[in-house]
């Protein structure tokens, strides 16, 4: 091209007097060949400059969030007609330099594509993504399990099999086992405390009834209540805990929402065609198939996200742990992360890369907009606080505190039992609550038994309470023996074996047998550590004194045929030897009535209370009372002629003379002549119940 010359009569380097113009003179070329050559030069370079201008402007509209001029999916290569292209650019810079008013009204906010599986279909398709076939493929498969994930949690979050049954259910449950198995006497411990109210003190030892203390537990925690309240506690840990946790958890489903439907808003702006335009990572067009295909995302993100919303607060409203409400809660957020989680760990690379690639998309926003979504917010809070509160968590106190009303409420100190030959139910008073500090003496048996080693050590037999038995056969007859037979088979009166005069006093194990039987007889009525038969006398004449009776015969009067009568026969723990050593002191005795002394005073002093003891009720308040204490004083004072005025006690209509097995030996002992043993009775002699001596007498008479 030749090069441009300064026309004469210019100075080179002079400047005009009123403005700077200058002016080139070009020498054309003549042949009109090089002109056309030259023209289309230039035309090819301008045209390739306005691609570039116009490449630019269309990338300022994408950040600005402006239309695209009409030319942007066309290249301007295909057409020589450059002209309406002067339009749209100029439009476009009409539309970047907006008036400030309206900027002050609206305002935009940039909305990117989330990090999600749920974002792949955006790019579904599209050519000018750097992204493989298998890709592609897994990256549909991911898209699908999520959504197979996401609602399958959300179907089994709606079965009762995972929300369970409605707490209102425990109150039926919790009568059946207050009715049947709280007071059952099989399962009364070795310290006599009823299973219930082990159950509801918390008994850390418990292993039956554990689902029960479990609950009761649960209750006491979740409503801040003590073992022995049964009304509502001020704060309530539990209600204050699940309403936090439900709370908490709809703020993560409010936030799915929200980015659903910036998601949404965004994808909406964004101008429709058939087609599809991306270009430098940006949507230019996008086609109404692909945004179906983000719209069917969007709503099953929205169901999904629902379902979610109302299974999870009925589950957390059926939650009764306290420890287990947080867990909940972060479980269930885990669930709406399922498809961040595939898209961090499993999406392809290329895939992420591209999404997260993608330029953000900018949506406008007004302040009216922003204050309706406020008032939207703060409505559906208070909503959401009051109706979980009124309709789920505070219907749940009630229910919890009826639960336990109906499992510890009332009594829970007795048990009973059912006897089916009488058909009749009884019932035991049991120990109030477990007192660890005051054992019983089972438990003190086996709390000295269990420090020994087996093999090493043997416990000394004035601590060693147990007694073990050889077999399983000998510890079952030895476990359901009775009293009576247990003195029928004591081979001698084991008190005996302290009196210095006794053959058997030098023998160390006779005397550490008896010593230590001794301590046993002691621990059963609450004496530990006593070792000494002196040390138990005031126990002897008590109902339940049975095995302080058999091991300390000579003490309580089974020697002595002369001693109050009450409790001196084999079924009360007199040994059949203590017994027989006392028949033989009868031997040289009188067959006469015994004026009234210490003993027989005794007796009779005793009647009311041993009566209420074996009845097991306080006669005192009956109508019998006064009968049986008018019999009281005249056997007192008149001795044994009464006896033949009443000659049969009141309730038990046994014979004061023949005595009573199971209750006091026979009065013949006494008062010999007023029931009748010392007249003759023939061939058949005397009663068994009359004293030995009236034998001699009697035949003595008849000769």
């Amino acid at each position: 091209m030749p090069a441009p010359t300064i026309p004469a009569g210019k100075v080179q380097g002079e400047e005009p007097d009123h403005e700077d113009v200058r002016s080139i003179e070009v020498e054309m070329p003549t042949s009109g060949v090089a002109i056309e050559r030259q023209l289309e030069t230039m035309r090819r370079q301008f045209e390739s400059d306005l691609v570039q201008v116009l490449e630019r402007v269309q990338a300022l509209e994408g950040r600005l969030g402006m239309e695209h001029s009409p030319l942007a999916g066309k290249n301007p290569a295909d057409s020589i007609d450059v002209e309406p292209t002067k339009e749209p650019v100029l439009d476009s810079q009409l539309r970047v330099a907006e008036p400030a008013g309206e900027e002050e009204q609206e305002q935009s906010t940039e909305v990117c594509f989330e990090e999600s599986v749920w974002s792949i279909p955006a790019l579904a398709g599209i050519a000018g993504v750097d992204v493989g076939f298998f890709d592609r493929w897994f990256g549909a498969v991911l898209l699908l399990l999520n959504f197979g994930m996401q609602a399958a949690f959300s179907w089994v979050l709606l079965t009762d099999a995972f929300i369970g049954e409605p707490f209102e259910t425990r109150v039926e449950s919790a009568k059946i086992w207050r009715t049947s198995v709280a007071h059952d006497y099989k399962y009364l411990d070795l310290a006599d405390t009823s299973l219930v109210s082990r159950v509801c003190t918390g008994d850390g030892a418990l292993i039956l009834s554990t689902t029960q203390a479990t609950l009761i537990h649960q209750i006491n925690s979740f409503l801040g209540l003590q073992k022995g309240q049964f009304e509502h506690s001020v704060f309530q840990p539990g209600i204050l805990l699940s309403m936090i946790c439900i709370i908490l958890w709809t703020l993560c489903v409010y936030k799915e929402f929200r980015r659903i439907w910036l998601q949404l808003e965004a994808a909406w702006v964004i101008p429709k065609q058939r087609r599809t335009v991306y270009r430098d990572n940006a949507f230019v067009y996008m086609s109404w198939g692909r945004f179906c295909a983000l719209l069917a995302t969007y709503i099953a993100r929205t169901v999904i996200a629902t379902v979610l919303l109302a299974a999870g607060i009925l589950w957390l409203a059926r939650t009764t742990s306290i420890e287990e409400l947080m867990l909940n809660a972060v479980a269930l957020n885990a669930i709406l992360d399922v498809d961040e989680f595939l898209f961090a760990g499993m999406t392809p690379i290329n895939i992420q890369h591209s999404i997260q690639s993608l330029k953000p998309i900018k949506v406008k926003y007004s302040r009216l907009r922003s204050e309706c979504e406020s008032l939207v917010h703060f409505v559906t809070l208070v909503v959401l606080v009051v109706c979980s509160y009124y309709l789920l968590l505070g219907p749940l106190g009630d229910t919890m505190l009826a639960v336990k009303n109906e499992l510890c409420g009332g009594d829970q100190t007795f048990v009973v039992s059912y006897n089916t030959d009488t058909q009749q139910t009884f019932g035991l008073r049991t120990a109030e609550t477990r007192d660890y500090q005051n054992l019983s003496a089972s438990e003190i048996a086996v709390q000295s038994h269990k420090a020994t080693s087996r093999g090493l050590a043997t416990p000394s037999l004035e601590t060693q309470y147990l007694t073990f038995s050889a077999n399983k056969d000998l510890f079952q007859a030895d476990r359901t023996r009775t009293i009576a037979e247990e003195a029928a088979l004591t081979p001698f009166c084991i008190e005996s074996l302290q009196d210095p005069t006794n053959p058997r006093y030098n023998d160390p194990s006779m005397q550490a047998m008896s010593i230590n039987r001794i301590a046993i007889a002691a621990l059963s009525a609450g004496r530990q550590g006593v070792i000494r038969c002196e040390d138990l006398g005031d126990l002897c004449d008590t109902f339940d004194a049975r095995l302080v009776r058999l091991t300390c015969g000579d003490t309580c009067g089974c020697l002595n045929p002369y001693s109050s009568a009450w409790f001196k026969v084999e079924e009360q723990g007199c040994a059949t030897a203590c017994l027989r050593v006392a028949d033989m002191r009868m031997q040289n005795s009188t067959c006469q009535d015994m004026p009234p002394d210490d003993n027989w005073r005794k007796f009779w002093t005793l009647y009311p209370g041993i009566l209420s003891s074996f009845y097991g009720r306080d006669i005192t308040g009956t109508t019998f009372y006064s009968e049986i204490t008018q019999t009281m004083q005249a056997m007192i004072s008149g001795g044994c002629p009464v006896l033949a005025q009443s000659p049969f006690e009141l309730l038990t209509q046994a014979n004061w003379c023949q005595g009573m097995p199971s209750l006091f030996r026979p009065l013949a002992i006494v008062c010999p002549q007023t029931c009748g043993c010392s007249l003759p009775s023939g061939d058949e002699g005397i009663p068994s119940y009359c004293p030995p001596s009236c034998a001699s007498a009697g035949n003595s008479s008849f000769s």
